[in-house]
């Protein structure tokens, strides 16, 4: 993605007021406003990080509980630890497709890759490809379980081989070699899903994979409980690097992001579009119900991807109306996009909200009826059905932030127009 984009707000501002001059009462907002609204998009963002961060020190401490005294009640607390770290992180999603941080080194690819190989990481237990399981577990596969080729557990290892050049791809295209961020975490947490869809279950790891004793269920107990510690701090230094990047009164790239209210307005729209159609869309829910595939699935082994689906939709929403709720319960609000919007073009705001609505209607729908690997199963029609009004919904949303680009001149806000 460029990092800076050419748009001249001045222009847009001007073309759109000439367009819509005949209908009486529109302002466009000062420029003082207009940056007001980047400021504000600003502070939501440092806050979802800040919350993302907190909710990551908080899992670490449960990780680390369970490394030190491995039991069902500390896989558990680890397991919700990571559920609740969830809801900020997948709110902070719309701050992506445009060369922000989380596009940068230390952004998405080690905080949030996917689709991931169990086998990469760790024994596999079945075919989660078929939801069968073996008759014995294969403990040959994983980092963990070859200490001859990796005989060091490090943070240096992990980034080395996240997603490296020429590793596996799946039949989506997708590089399926992570080694990092929540979804091997997720992984090492839960486990497999190799249970039948209809069961409804999320992988059943038992904590004994943790263990060093005779009563162990895993080999490598030891190197299992390094490689969940090390990976843990990764997303929680990550974490930290998105923090930084957004603090205010700091030299940083929110210093340049806010000094060019025109450009961040256009990356505004364009993160909340691209999330919305290629990534929402078309990668997790479009991708995955047209393969019936629960490996496609965003949060597979937890079988938390209803609750991923509709927080990026909610972070959407909260870019749009410029409102955040921390997990402190503060609010955070101010000019958002819909202000932008309006005052250029009314009706072009009150049809984005009504289909802002729409999607998450949609989308809560889903939830009601989690988890996403039944409704995407083959033999599930009537839960297909759900998941693509999900599709069709959220793409309406995508493709009407293009429709309010070409109706405002905003001639770099550019949205895929397919699922892909």
């Amino acid at each position: 993605m460029k990092k800076h984009l050419l748009l001249t707000l001045g222009a847009a501002l001007s073309f759109a007021a000439c367009k819509k001059s005949d209908t009486p009462g529109n302002t466009a907002l000062s420029t003082d406003q207009q940056s007001q609204i980047v400021t504000n998009y600003s502070n939501i963002l440092e806050a979802g990080y800040q919350d993302s961060y907190t909710t990551a020190l908080a899992l670490q401490v449960k990780v680390n509980a369970l490394i030190a005294n491995p039991s069902a009640q500390a896989l558990t607390d680890a397991q919700n630890a990571w559920l609740a770290a969830r809801e900020p992180y997948m709110q902070t999603e719309m701050g992506r497709f445009y060369g922000g941080p989380i596009d940068g080194d230390s952004g998405d690819g080690l905080l949030n890759s996917w689709p991931l190989d169990e086998g990469y990481i760790d024994y596999l237990a079945g075919d989660s490809h078929g939801y069968t399981a073996y008759p014995t577990p294969n403990f040959t596969f994983g980092i963990i379980n070859m200490p001859t080729t990796y005989p060091t557990i490090d943070e240096n290892l992990l980034i080395a081989n996240n997603q490296p050049d020429g590793g596996t791809t799946n039949a989506n295209g997708d590089n399926v070699e992570v080694s990092s961020g929540y979804h091997a975490i997720e992984f090492l947490l839960w486990g497999q899903d190799d249970t039948p869809a209809i069961n409804k279950i999320p992988g059943q790891r038992s904590y004994k994979d943790y263990l060093t004793t005779a009563a162990a269920t895993a080999p490598n107990g030891a190197r299992r409980a390094q490689y969940l510690q090390i990976v843990t701090q990764l997303v929680v230094d990550n974490l930290k690097t998105m923090v930084d990047a957004w603090a205010p009164n700091a030299t940083n790239y929110r210093k340049t992001f806010q000094a060019a209210p025109a450009t961040a307005i256009a990356n505004m729209f364009n993160g909340i579009g691209r999330l919305a159609k290629g990534e929402m869309a078309g990668e997790r829910m479009g991708v995955p119900l047209a393969l019936h595939a629960q490996e496609q699935e965003h949060s597979c082994f937890s079988d938390n991807t209803h609750r991923d689906l509709y927080l990026d939709m909610q972070g959407i929403v909260n870019a749009y109306n410029g409102k955040y709720t921390t997990i402190s319960g503060t609010v955070i609000s101010g000019l958002g996009l819909s202000d932008y919007v309006k005052s250029l073009n009314p009706a072009d705001d009150t049809k984005m909200k009504t289909l802002l609505t729409n999607a998450q209607t949609s989308l809560q729908g889903i939830e009601t009826n989690k988890p996403f690997d039944y409704l995407i199963d083959g033999s599930n029609a009537a839960g297909n059905l759900i998941v693509q009004k999900g599709v069709t919904d959220v793409s309406a949303v995508a493709d009407w932030v293009s429709q309010i680009a070409h109706d405002l001149n905003l001639t770099n806000v550019n949205i895929p127009t397919e699922n892909d």
